[in-house]
């Protein structure tokens, strides 16, 4: 059985309430049975104390001698407190017993208040019980009393009542806490439930493929802020992975719309008699089979390395002397441009495939040249650090659009719109560059200013 946030948070708000009050309850009837008890226990004693020093009083208020009736009305007196008393002189002779004097009252004494005690508590246990104290004045004793009443202890009537009271109160109490609680559960259930319900409703339009949807709705709780823009992040990402996704689809109809177009047209002049089927016209052809083939191979070539299952080469070697070859390679293009390569850095070691990064370094150069007019300058600078060695490649080119800055590295993405091939390829190179990187647990980012120049740095582990 499944159950909403909210019914789950407003039962948990109910039951803790419900089980601490529970709780707080049984602990304080405990300790004030206990305190209570001891209390009735010690205000018997009070009472027992004060009939003994009350008849000591009389007997001397009666010069020295015992007198029956005026205890007999003591002792009527204490019956009325549900005390039965027995006085004896020096030599143990009953002078009043109230068991003599009412038996029936007595009885009827100790079987109410053991009704009494046994309506509040089944399980009480009690009979009669009897003290006896010397009659004394002056250190000289002169008779003894036997104080009899339900024992250990008996509540009276207002003792019974007070205690209903008090429990009465705290029942009371418990239920508004319940409530209370059932309604700061609704409502804390609701500030919580309320802004997962709208992550849940632009969630499932994201999943529809509605990027544009955003959470808009605040919240005073730090994880569901977290949650809400970690799904408006994702929607922003996704939006533009969208984009990109569309606009990779037209680039790559674009890149294979051109070398298929030109067969076609060879082909079918050829095949009508308007062009000679001779050498050049097949070589025409062969050349834009070629193109094809160079862009399927690219594509093949960066699935491959952007899988989980690529395999890399790694040994020690000297990057700073790899970056050199490589420079050398681009000797007679440079030279063409007029363009100065300058290699900054010491010599630096480090564990990786040479002929992956070797294929990043000749992608980073070829663009930089690609893009640096003539007289120009590119700076090759190595660096490292505790954990990396970093490789910038700079140039003083025609720089980088901040709007188009973030893409460069996407697939068939490229600045020059135009899309002719004098000024850029097939706008993959980058996309392979940063493949490669990242299969060696490395990073890379750009700068770039207009007219100015750009900078790519690549930060490789010294280690992997």
């Amino acid at each position: 059985m499944k159950f909403s946030l909210r019914t789950k948070l407003t039962a948990a708000f109910l039951a803790v309430t419900l089980i601490l009050f529970g709780l707080i309850s049984v602990f304080t009837n405990y300790i004030l049975e206990s305190q209570f008890k001891d209390y009735v226990i010690a205000q018997q004693e009070l009472k027992n104390t004060a009939i003994v020093s009350t008849i000591s009083s009389r007997y001397a208020d009666w010069g020295g001698k015992w007198d029956v009736p005026g205890l007999e009305a003591i002792g009527v007196s204490a019956l009325g407190e549900g005390l039965m008393i027995r006085v004896m002189d020096q030599e143990g002779k009953v002078l009043w017993d109230a068991m003599i004097h009412n038996s029936g009252m007595c009885a009827a004494i100790i079987q109410n208040m053991g009704q009494m005690m046994q309506s509040r508590d089944s399980n009480f246990r009690g009979g009669y019980v009897e003290k006896i104290y010397p009659v004394s004045k002056g250190g000289s004793t002169f008779g003894t009393i036997a104080i009899g009443y339900y024992g250990p202890y008996a509540y009276s009537a207002n003792d019974i009542k007070f205690l209903d009271t008090l429990n009465g109160f705290m029942r009371l109490a418990a239920v508004i806490s319940a409530v209370l609680s059932l309604m700061l559960g609704i409502y804390m259930a609701k500030q919580l439930s309320g802004p997962i319900k709208t992550v849940t409703k632009v969630s499932r339009q994201i999943a529809k493929g509605n990027f544009e949807d955003r959470i808009k709705e605040t919240s005073t709780t730090t994880e569901i802020l977290e949650l809400a823009g970690t799904i408006n992040s994702l929607a922003e990402t996704l939006e533009k992975q969208e984009a990109l996704r569309k606009r990779l689809t037209s680039d790559v109809a674009h890149e294979l719309r051109t070398p298929l177009a030109t067969l076609q047209s060879h082909i079918e002049a050829m095949l009508d008699g308007v062009w000679e089927c001779d050498a050049a016209r097949l070589t025409s052809c062969h050349e834009e089979t070629q193109r094809l083939s160079k862009i399927v191979n690219s594509l093949e070539q960066l699935t491959r390395y952007e899988s989980e299952n690529l395999i890399l080469d790694k040994k020690h070697f000297m990057v700073t002397e790899l970056i050199r070859r490589m420079a050398n390679n681009f000797e007679t293009v440079l030279k063409t441009k007029n363009i100065t390569l300058e290699l900054k850095g010491a010599d630096q070691d480090i564990f990786a495939d040479e002929d992956k990064i070797s294929q990043i370094l000749v992608n980073l150069i070829a663009n930089a040249i690609k893009y640096t007019p003539e007289g120009g300058a590119i700076t090759i600078e190595t660096a490292r650090s505790a954990l990396e060695v970093s490789i910038t490649v700079s140039d003083t080119g025609i720089g980088i659009s901040p709007s188009d800055l973030p893409n460069i590295f996407e697939r068939f993405f490229r600045v020059d719109q135009s899309r002719t091939h004098d000024t850029g390829g097939s706008g993959i190179g980058l996309a392979i560059v940063k493949s490669l990187v990242l299969a060696h647990h490395g990073s890379i980012e750009a700068e770039s200013e207009v007219g100015k120049g750009s900078s790519f740095r690549i930060h490789l582990p010294i280690e992997s």
